[in-house]
Order: structure tokens, then sequence, then C-alpha cells
């Protein structure tokens, strides 16, 4: 009898890319800040069943995803070196819907969103998207699959057995 081959997502949760901090530990922001971006970033709820879900999880979701956001922009303000409204209008003219200047400012710290799993709302969706650059573009091409990513071979690696 063959055992067939565990597989993961090749994408990985924010945590699991930036470990969260000890508790009650206070970490530099050069940690820190990454770490802020990745997990708003996982929040976003683009990949998820959110869009399905119009009650509380989707509300609490919103929030969390908001929060995170204005968290981590705090942060980078402090890290910079600003303080009070200076920081607080930094940030606060940086919220938008979008989440773009989220994106920049967490490649900025060198993180790679392209690698962040958005973190579950509600059942993972029966389709998900492949995207791919377009050659001599900063664009990419974006292919919606049928199927849970979970399940796609181009989307899960092996998981390493160690024994």
């Amino acid at each position: 009898m063959t055992e067939e081959a565990q597989r993961r997502t090749k994408r990985r949760y924010a945590h699991e890319l930036y470990p969260h901090g000890e508790e009650f530990a206070v970490r530099p922001l050069e940690v820190e800040v990454p770490y802020l971006y990745a997990r708003a970033i996982g929040f976003d709820v683009q990949g998820t069943s959110w869009f399905e879900d119009r009650g509380r999880t989707a509300v609490d979701r919103t929030n969390q995803l908001l929060d995170s956001r204005h968290i981590a922009l705090m942060a980078d303000a402090m890290h910079q070196g600003l303080t009070g409204q200076e920081a607080w209008a930094w940030a606060e003219t940086r919220m938008d819907e979008s989440g773009e200047w989220v994106y920049q400012r967490a490649i900025h710290y060198g993180v790679k969103p392209e690698l962040i799993k958005p973190y579950a709302c509600g059942p993972e969706p029966d389709h998900h998207d492949h995207e791919e650059p377009i050659e001599g573009s900063k664009w990419t091409s974006v292919t919606r699959v049928q199927g849970k990513e979970s399940e796609c071979p181009d989307c899960t690696e092996p998981v390493e057995v160690t024994a």
C-alpha cells in the first residue's frame, strides 16, 4: 500500500513567515514593522469566503483588516521617527480602501505579499487565482481556476517529513 505524500500550499500565513513576538516582549520596530505589515496583508479578504458572508464574520474580519492596517502604518510612522500629530497624519492619510499603501510599505520593508496566504474567513473558496507576470511589463495576468488552492498541484508542494 502506498501512502500519498501530504501537501501544503506554497503560500504561508503571515505568522509563519514573520513569527509573533514572545508574550509581553517588546521587539525593535525594525522587526515589528515588517511583521505588522505581513499580518495586515494576511487579513486581506481577497482569496477568502468574505464575499459570500455578509454576516458577523465578515464584519469582524473587516474590522481586523482595518485595525491591522492602521497599527502597521502607525508603527511605520514611529519607525521613521515621526511623533504626535505628524505620525498620526502620516498614517491616517495612507489608510485607503484598497490597502495599496500597506502593500507598498510592506514591500519597502522586504515583505513579499505574493507569499502571504490570507487568514481564513469562512470555508476555503472553491476557486482561486493564478498570476503570471506579463513579459516586459510590471503587470500580471490573472486566471481564475476552479478548485481549492489547497488541492491545486500548481499551488501546493510536498510536506517535508523529518525523521
